[in-house]
């Protein structure tokens, strides 16, 4: 296994990003109606930003056990926090019928799982501790969802007249409900079999190598967007989320499959159109 490891300032710098997006999807999916949680989800898009911002004040060497990277941890914990309690209760309100928002429980399900895990890490970064790295399981497990997440949300954007791309979606579809079906198995066989046997060891190939063709497929429609050839209801930012989600991914696999370490170390944390 040969990892590539992201330093403390690289998780941040990724797992900001990735929130002040949900924030903004958040507030760009509400109803004006509801305005005092279009509000508060704009306050965390700005609150995400600022704290990207006081980052970049950070050496990007900064090491965990730093005073200065426990006190960046301490100051981000809060609202990360309070920002998973936010999505929280839209998604219940959104379960009950409660809200008008335009989007569903399940998508709810994948941005608090990650807004989770981003908590996981900070519960060590804010102690000075390097937190253990996920299992393959518990890393498939999250991402997958999210890579499937994605796809569906694609095919969800684009206009019906575009049939082709939603054949090609809903192959992409079944692939990944494929990985979450095995990943499931998987942990049931690590009740009397060890991590990292080769059949494992296979799936983290694969699932890599699927997120790296999705990718290129992902891209071409994103050039047929930036032409104004594909009919949609979406925006650039939401189709450029899936790329730094999907490079973490593929860093991290990287670490349980050693050949896609080419691809780790030339991909991503930053969505290409937007700093």
């Amino acid at each position: 296994m040969n990892e590539i490891g992201l330093t403390p300032w690289e998780e941040h710098a990724f797992w900001l990003e990735v929130l002040e997006d949900h924030a903004i999807f958040v507030r760009d999916h509400l109803s004006p109606a509801q305005g005092k949680y279009v509000k508060r989800a704009d306050e965390y898009r700005q609150a995400f930003r600022n704290l990207r911002t006081r980052l970049n004040h950070l050496s990007p060497s900064v090491q965990a056990d730093s005073q200065e990277a426990i006190a960046m941890a301490i100051e981000i914990w809060p609202i990360a926090n309070g920002y998973f309690q936010f999505e929280g209760k839209l998604q219940n309100l959104r379960i009950n019928n409660m809200i008008n928002i335009n989007l569903s429980p399940t998508y709810f399900n994948g941005t608090l799982s990650e807004n989770q895990e981003y908590l996981r890490l900070l519960s060590y970064y804010a102690k000075g501790l390097t937190p253990p790295p996920q299992s393959l399981f518990d890393l498939l497990d999250l991402w997958l969802e999210d890579q499937l997440g994605h796809i569906i949300l694609l095919r969800n954007s684009i206009d019906p007249i575009e049939v082709f791309v939603e054949e090609q979606a809903q192959i992409y579809t079944r692939i990944f409900q494929g990985f979450l079906v095995q990943n499931r198995h998987m942990k049931g066989y690590l009740r009397f079999t060890q991590p990292g046997f080769p059949r494992q060891q296979e799936m983290a190939r694969d699932v890599g190598a699927a997120v790296i063709e999705m990718n290129e497929y992902i891209k071409g429609i994103i050039q047929k967007y930036a032409g104004k050839s594909i009919l949609n209801k979406t925006t650039l930012r939401f189709l450029e989320h899936h790329f730094p989600e999907a490079c973490y991914l593929i860093k991290k696999l990287s670490y349980y499959a050693p050949e896609l370490a080419g691809e780790a170390s030339k991909c991503s944390l930053k969505k290409p159109s937007y700093g």
